[in-house]
């Protein structure tokens, strides 16, 4: 989660940002980017399940 605020933050104070590069930013603080499933801690885990986790670096994507 630290890496994920930092990139944004990054990404937020620089003036001539385009979409393509915040995106690139924020799956680079991601340690797994979750296409078919859900984040949960620092893996991924189907749609349906609970998480029992706490927050990690993975990401929804």
């Amino acid at each position: 989660m630290r890496y994920l605020l930092l990139a944004a933050m990054l990404v937020v104070g620089s003036p001539n940002v385009n979409p393509c590069n915040a995106a690139f930013a924020a799956a680079a603080a991601c340690c797994k980017v979750c296409s078919k499933g859900k984040a949960c801690g620092n893996s991924c885990i189907a749609r349906n399940k609970t998480c029992h986790q706490p927050r990690g670096c993975a990401c929804d994507g």
